[in-house]
């Protein structure tokens, strides 16, 4: 793994002003995967995104941890059904263009 996609565990709190333990308590619930290298936790840079989310619901919403995996899995349905629905919108338009034939 090219370690220009890892991310510190530490420089993740430093920049956001958080606990480790609040990371550590993302990647207990499963919204998060760390990953150790050299005895140092670190997360995938493609992850930020969602632990920036995450940090919001927790800190400024105020949203406990069990709040948040409810909330994130309720999410990730969602996503999951708009996918679906596009791909049969996808292939809906597909028949009707090619109806003629």
């Amino acid at each position: 793994m090219d370690s220009k996609e890892l991310i510190s565990i530490q420089q993740i709190c430093t920049s956001y002003n958080i606990p480790a333990s609040f990371i550590d308590a993302l990647q207990t619930y499963e919204l998060i995967e760390i990953t150790i290298t050299d005895k140092s936790k670190f997360v995938k840079s493609n992850q930020i995104r969602t632990i920036e989310k995450l940090i919001r619901f927790h800190y400024e919403l105020d949203i406990n941890l069990e709040g948040i995996h409810a909330i994130s899995n309720l999410l990730n349905k969602v996503e999951n059904l708009q996918d679906e629905i596009n791909m049969l919108r996808n292939k809906l338009n597909f028949y009707r263009e090619n109806e003629s034939f």
